[in-house]
């Protein structure tokens, strides 16, 4: 059986390392209904490395590309029967963004923009060990320049942003960040 209504989408935007994976998994603990934590990093792990050859550049920057629409092509479908869904995902480039806003048209979009310090990204970044030096700081993810929530992770802890979010969920108007962004482009 189909669901008739569509499900809602918390979109975490920030850099590299600011904390959004860990908002996720705290907003699934302080949300009232279920939700899906959906990390772009996910559909990525689940792609082949070529044993056989070395990709070049070109390549590299093709399959990533077509990964991340194939990633906004599976959160609207998870989302269009009825699931809520938190994304995890950076619009550190503006053909994300745009092609968000076609793809989750008529979904019910809340921007989250996760802030960091830089010296803290840094910092974070280097803990972890799994990101290029300097990807956190090279991302520029807010140039959209509209969201609906901002938490700042440098001194908050990802259960303290969550329940802000949650807070600031139940009191937002219907007139959100996507809608506003969308008129803007038309």
């Amino acid at each position: 059986m189909e669901s008739d209504s569509r499900g809602r989408v918390i979109l975490l935007n920030g850099a590299s390392s600011s904390g959004k994976s860990s908002i996720g998994r705290a907003l699934q603990h302080v949300l009232p209904d279920p939700w899906f934590l959906f990390p772009v990093d996910t559909l990525g792990a689940m792609r082949s490395t070529p044993h056989t050859r070395v990709l070049d550049q070109d390549e590299i920057d093709d399959m990533l590309r077509r990964t991340r629409l194939g990633y906004h092509r599976a959160v609207a479908a998870v989302a269009s029967v009825g699931n809520d869904v938190i994304m995890d995902y950076p619009l550190s480039e503006r053909w994300r963004l745009e092609d968000l806003l076609d793809v989750l048209e008529g979904f019910d979009v809340t921007v989250v923009d996760v802030h960091c310090e830089p010296d803290e990204l840094d910092r974070r970044e280097r803990a972890r060990g799994d990101r290029p030096a300097g990807l956190a700081r090279s991302q520029r993810v807010f140039r959209h320049d509209d969201r609906d929530i901002a938490v700042d992770t440098t001194h908050l802890n990802p259960e303290a942003c969550a329940v802000a979010i949650a807070t600031e969920l139940t009191a937002l108007g219907p007139d959100k960040a996507f809608d506003r962004l969308r008129r803007r482009r038309s």
